[in-house]
C-alpha cells in the first residue's frame, strides 16, 4: 500500500513554495539598482560594515566569502585572486534592497 499520491489531485498548492514564485525571480523591482550599487561602492568600510548593515547581513556575507575562498584560507601567494569581503556585503545589501522594493510594489 503506497502513501504517495501520483495522481496530482492534491497539488493545487505545489507552487506556493516554489523558488520561481519569488517576487524577485527574473524581475527587477528597484528602478535605482545601478545608482544604489554606485552609492554602496562609494561608502567607507566603517559605515558599510557598521551602521548600514545588520549583523545577519554581515554573517551571510562572511559565510559566502568563506565558501568562495575555501574556508577563508586561500593558498599562500594566491591572495590576488581573493574577492574582498566588502563585495559580498554589497551583494547581500543589494539583494535585500531589491527584495524590499518588490514587497513595497506588491503591497502598493
Amino acid at each position: 500500500m503506497s502513501t504517495i499520491n501520483n495522481t496530482g489531485k492534491n497539488n493545487e498548492n505545489n507552487d506556493q513554495f516554489s523558488p520561481s514564485n519569488r517576487s524577485t525571480h527574473h524581475k527587477k523591482c528597484a528602478s535605482d539598482s545601478e545608482e544604489f550599487s554606485r552609492l554602496l561602492k562609494s561608502l567607507p568600510d566603517e559605515l558599510l560594515f557598521g551602521e548600514l548593515s545588520t549583523y545577519q547581513q554581515r554573517l551571510l556575507a562572511n559565510s559566502l566569502w568563506e565558501a568562495e575562498n575555501w574556508g577563508g584560507k586561500p593558498k599562500p601567494g594566491n591572495f590576488k585572486d581573493v574577492i574582498p569581503k566588502r563585495d559580498y556585503l554589497e551583494l547581500v545589501i543589494r539583494i535585500e534592497h531589491e527584495r524590499q522594493w518588490c514587497e513595497f510594489l506588491k503591497k502598493g
